[in-house]
């Protein structure tokens, strides 16, 4: 029984140890999401004639006219 102990004991200690290295302020895991947030929340202010000139124009550039807004 002291032996079952011990290695939980260990084990605990062992995963603890772990856990900021990955879910810390600065872990892997914070890391990842801040850059998904700054991959997805991309606020791009475009000028009136640019928004008109991108999404009304002929051929509609779709992804420009996406980026401001349109």
């Amino acid at each position: 029984m002291r032996l079952h102990h011990a290695r939980m004991l260990v084990l605990s200690t062992l995963v603890l140890i772990g856990c900021p290295s990955e879910f810390g302020k600065d872990g892997r895991i914070a890391k990842a999401v801040h850059k998904d947030v700054q991959e997805n929340l991309v606020i791009v202010r475009c000028s009136e004639e640019w928004k008109r000139k991108v999404c009304d124009g002929h051929p509609r550039n779709e992804r420009e006219c996406l980026k401001c807004g349109g």
